[in-house]
């Protein structure tokens, strides 16, 4: 039996210290029958160059170039391009465990599944320290454990047959700035059964560890980019509940107004808290107006992270009455 030919979708933007590495990395896979596919998005450093160099050495680099558009336009141009049976992706400054594909393509084999993640490994870039992210390995339906976060969505621990993309018309949304891969995968996982390799085998970088939040204090952006996010996602629910791999579609969209919703609100609340040490009259008028309309619907019927949910509300609802 011929080995499936995986495409390898990496979406590069001013990337010129990590795409050497990030490539080797692909180079490197035990797993042989792969092509890569660097979508440039108007990088203006040295990207290009480092690139082009690889691919004078390795004959399975296609470099393509676009109009920086974001990184859903460069994803989406990396699965157009892709001739691959499957398809996955890795951002430009991670990197994988070298068995990474071909684990995932033996457990779909055996499975006779489309999809399948793996776990993957905090990677912090300054004290080189690792840390696994903890994730529960569920098999099968995963919509109802990804809209709770029992399964994460990191987006280079997942191996797609590009089949349920064309036939479900899944892309990522152009322009969306937050959340692009939680509303991409949870569209797969909605159409299909997926399986997992249990173990860690992507690295993801992070590169300041003493400053790991400071990109979410902008409460109102960060917020409402997230509530389009699982906005988009009910609609999607809606419009594909006869095809969903659950038979339950009103159970999902429970689910995103007595979970997601809040979480969002609740988690974001909390980071603009303990991240300012002096807050903005308008934006705890604007997290007072969001606890009030999102978080009405929040249940303790979701398990122990609903319970961490509401712990996390009354810390808010703490320090908005007392601010």
């Amino acid at each position: 039996m011929m080995e499936p030919k995986v495409s390898v979708i990496v979406p590069l933007y001013n990337g010129e210290k990590y795409i050497e590495e990030t490539i080797l990395s692909i180079i490197n896979q035990t797993y042989k029958n792969i092509e890569i596919i660097v979508i440039d998005d108007g990088s203006s450093d040295q990207s290009a160059a480092i690139t082009k160099n690889l691919m004078r050495q390795y004959t399975n680099i296609k470099y393509v170039y676009q109009i920086n558009q974001g990184v859903s336009v460069a994803r989406n141009k990396g699965i157009k391009e892709a001739s691959g049976e499957f398809v996955t992706f890795l951002d430009s400054d991670d990197f994988w465990h070298t068995k990474k594909i071909e684990k995932q393509i033996k457990q779909v084999i055996s499975s006779q599944m489309k999809v399948c993640y793996s776990g993957h490994i905090n990677f912090y870039n300054e004290t080189l320290r690792k840390e696994n992210n903890h994730t529960d390995f569920v098999q099968g339906d995963l919509t109802k454990a990804f809209l709770t976060h029992r399964v994460l969505a990191q987006t280079g621990t997942w191996l797609f047959n590009k089949s349920i993309l064309e036939e479900n018309a899944i892309q990522f949304t152009p322009g969306a700035s937050w959340g692009e891969d939680i509303e991409f995968i949870f569209k797969v996982v909605s159409m299909t059964n997926v399986c997992c390799v249990p173990e860690f085998l992507t690295y993801y970088r992070i590169l300041s560890e003493g400053n790991l939040s400071s990109k979410y204090t902008d409460y109102h952006l960060k917020t409402q980019k997230e509530i389009e996010v699982f906005q988009r996602l009910k609609e999607w629910v809606m419009g594909n509940k006869e095809k969903l791999i659950t038979d339950n579609y009103k159970e999902l969209l429970s689910l995103i107004d007595t979970y997601s919703f809040p979480h969002i609100i609740i988690d974001n609340a909390c980071i603009y808290f303990k991240m300012n040490t002096k807050y903005s009259q308008q934006t705890v008028k604007e997290i007072k107006d969001d606890v009030k309309k999102y978080t009405k619907k929040l249940f303790l019927k979701n398990g122990k992270r609903s319970v961490k949910l509401y712990l996390k509300y009354l810390y808010v609802h703490f320090k908005l009455f007392n601010t």
